[in-house]
């Protein structure tokens, strides 16, 4: 305590102001969370702690940050003495700010040091990713505008990963990437689009991402990856959809698309479907124009469109007769209590949409005439559910006349019963 006390005093000779964010950061940064011992303690944050806007940031990020945990203390990244508030800037090799271009070397100094990283178990290798990345060549190139360490992590507040107001924590990332990938101007200088993270929050990912809070989808860092990020143009990039769509990656790999993608690049995933704005793919895919449809690179009657449009018809009357079965299903679910039993429909229900969801999976082979067989399957199956449920319907309104027949006779002979009783009566 007797480097603090010291500190304050020297504090009040130079004219500064004893206030409440004075004692706050005093307590804080003196508790075990994050001083283990004196030697913790520095007038950094005394000093900071009195200052007003960006320089008073430190003081009240750090104490909440992964490395104040940790003990990594101001001087570790800026040098100086934290010790003496009047030698604090001047001696050390005090660095008040690093330059943009030399920040991730600094943050090199630990973090690519296996001997501090083993005890926090984490990787070491990301400088090396980082420099060899699209950002980390042109910072090379003395431009200093592309993402570096703190742009991602923050600068003094830089927390865990696992940390739900971490800037990298998963449900966080797309945001983070968004805040230089939406930035218009530094963009348009390198000829890249800006508007791929709203095109994300529109997609089928973003949508599950943002508005179901799913944080198993794909968010930027599982297609582009996080230090290592490498140009869109690489075929690691440009088919890294088959790293979570595994059976539609099979499928595709048999099919005369993936042949012709090794001899030209094309076409991939990202030709049919895209990339940030992904949606659900419909039958209407083999058949109807768009940029991103069949008819987008083959003519309208040649044989590539014959095949496409036997996909979309098997496709579509398939799913016309699952759905006609699970209309059927859901009215008969409404008549609870009814006295029949539904448990084999339910299974063969759910085993035509399993499938018709391989059905979907299949049509990446373009293998017109067996897919169309599974759609025959399905289509059976889903018939004889719609039959069945048709035939309990028709029983059941049977059943309800009947019931309404016995009670208007009930009524009536109970009518009937007590009248004669009156007449008896007066007799």
């Amino acid at each position: 305590m007797q480097g603090w006390l010291e500190g304050f005093k020297r504090l009040a000779e130079r004219g500064g102001r004893f206030t409440l964010s004075t004692a706050i950061f005093a307590v804080v940064t003196i508790s075990p969370a994050y001083a283990a011992d004196a030697e913790a303690e520095s007038v950094c944050i005394t000093c900071h702690a009195e200052l007003e806007g960006e320089l008073q940031a430190p003081a009240v990020e750090w104490p909440k940050s992964a490395h104040a945990k940790a003990g990594v203390m101001c001087q570790d990244c800026h040098g100086g003495d934290p010790s003496d508030m009047e030698l604090a800037m001047k001696t050390k090799g005090y660095k008040p700010r690093p330059k943009r271009d030399e920040i991730a070397k600094m943050c090199a100094r630990c973090h690519a040091d296996p001997l501090r990283m083993r005890q926090y178990n984490l990787r070491t290798d990301q400088f090396d990713l980082y420099t060899s990345s699209v950002h980390g060549r042109k910072m090379a190139e003395h431009d200093l505008e592309p993402a570096t360490c703190v742009d991602c992590h923050g600068k003094h507040e830089i927390r865990k990963i696992d940390d739900p107001f971490s800037s990298v924590n998963r449900a966080n990332v797309a945001k983070t990437c968004g805040t230089c990938h939406s930035n218009q101007k530094i963009m348009e200088k390198r000829k890249i689009p800006f508007n791929q993270y709203e095109l994300y929050k529109g997609s089928v990912h973003g949508q599950a991402y943002f508005e179901r809070h799913d944080l198993g989808v794909p968010t930027c860092i599982n297609c582009h990856s996080n230090h290592g990020i490498q140009k869109p143009q690489q075929m690691t990039t440009r088919f890294i959809c088959a790293e979570c769509h595994i059976e539609q990656a099979d499928a595709y790999k048999k099919s005369r698309h993936w042949a012709a993608a090794q001899e030209s690049g094309k076409p991939l995933c990202i030709h049919c479907h895209g990339n940030h704005a992904i949606v659900r793919p419909t039958s209407e895919k083999f058949s109807a124009p768009g940029d991103l449809n069949c008819l987008s690179c083959h003519q309208k009657n040649s044989i590539q469109m014959e095949t496409a449009a036997a996909l979309g018809t098997a496709i579509t009357t398939a799913k016309a007769e699952l759905d006609k079965a699970k209309s059927a299903m859901k009215g008969m679910e409404q008549w609870s209590g009814s006295g029949f039993e539904t448990s084999q429909l339910k299974a063969n229900l759910a085993k035509a949409g399993k499938m018709y969801t391989g059905m979907r999976t299949a049509a990446h082979s373009l293998n017109a005439v067996a897919v169309k067989a599974d759609g025959e399957a399905v289509k059976q199956i889903s018939a004889s559910i719609t039959g069945e449920v048709d035939r309990m319907m028709r029983e059941l309104r049977i059943r309800k006349i009947g019931l309404a027949v016995t009670w208007l006779v009930a009524v009536l002979f109970s009518v009937a019963v007590w009248q004669r009783a009156r007449y008896c009566k007066r007799d």
